[in-house]
């Protein structure tokens, strides 16, 4: 109870409804649920929480995989269809990289990410009944605790933008002994069933702007692009935007001034740099466009952010 009400979220948001909170509310979630744990190690024990405690056919999927690789691309797959989070499977010739990410926000809280990288790490010594030790495990934010960490791990904890491990070629093949094949064959239909309402939830608009926050900063910003992101036509994704009340732009605007406030706040860039970033033509451009949405310059803002927090 004490979390929800740190977060602002309903009391009876766990009561099992099917109520949905927003991405920002989410981790709004999660920040609170660390704060209240007051625990620097808290990612180590939410992370070795047994997942076969409850059924989670994504979990037995990835433990019924032949090796880690595999494990790793069928828990991303999953994790692409139906949520917010991604999870990539980069195989190298001398490593293997196993990334955590948001897709439409470019932080991730500490703790959520921490956990995520524990729990595939734990996997996979429970899959292999071996301790294996990354070669390398980057993390966003700093770690109270980051002996404890390293002990746990195996290897030194560096921080950065992601969060992620590598794994030596060999470990990332090595054959799972949980290994079930027919299992999986049974897992699969109701993945796949559950990744198809997951996108038949979504709106149009929340559609549009979740992949718009994922390809603005890679220059990608044409409509043609977002429709071809979504597989569907460009007149299509204009039509059920128009049927939700909305329209390109409006989402384009609404998506470009969250990703805005987020690197005012959260990074250094300066006003021309998150200007490129949003794909914007010149400096000048993007000015006038956020006094229009928040009615001050892009530094003057960051500034009252910063004095407020």
């Amino acid at each position: 109870m004490a979390v929800l009400r740190r977060a602002g979220l309903p009391s009876g948001l766990l009561d099992g409804d099917g109520s949905r909170i927003t991405l920002d509310e989410f981790y709004a979630l999660w920040e609170s649920f660390d704060a209240e744990a007051q625990s620097s190690t808290l990612a180590l024990k939410l992370g070795q929480i047994e997942a076969s405690e409850f059924f989670d056919p994504a979990f037995f999927a990835a433990m019924c995989a032949p090796n880690m690789t595999v494990a790793g691309q069928r828990l991303g797959e999953f994790k692409r269809l139906v949520g917010a989070f991604s999870l990539d499977v980069e195989v190298m010739s001398n490593e293997t990289r196993f990334s955590f990410r948001c897709k439409y926000r470019p932080d991730l809280p500490t703790t959520l990410a921490t956990t995520e990288i524990v729990f595939l790490v734990n996997l996979l010594r429970r899959a292999t009944r071996r301790r294996v030790v990354p070669r390398a495990v980057t993390l966003p934010g700093t770690l109270e605790e980051k002996t404890a960490f390293e002990d746990w791990f195996g290897c030194g904890v560096v921080h950065g933008d992601s969060a992620s491990f590598s794994l030596d070629p060999i470990d990332a093949m090595r054959p799972f002994l949980t290994h079930d094949n027919l299992m999986w064959q049974s897992f699969e239909p109701d993945l796949r069933r559950r990744m198809d309402a997951a996108r038949e939830d979504l709106g149009m608009r929340a559609r549009v702007e979740n992949a718009l926050l994922e390809l603005l900063p890679s220059g990608r910003t044409q409509i043609d692009d977002v429709a071809g992101e979504l597989a569907v036509s460009r007149r299509s994704l204009q039509r059920r935007l128009s049927e939700e009340g909305t329209s390109w732009l409006d989402v384009l605007n609404a998506a470009r001034m969250r990703l805005a406030q987020h690197y005012l706040t959260n990074t250094s860039l300066g006003a021309a740099e998150v200007s490129f970033l949003l794909g914007f033509e010149d400096p000048n451009s993007f000015f006038r466009a956020f006094r229009r949405w928040t009615g001050s310059t892009p530094e003057a803002w960051r500034e009252a952010h910063r004095l407020s927090a």
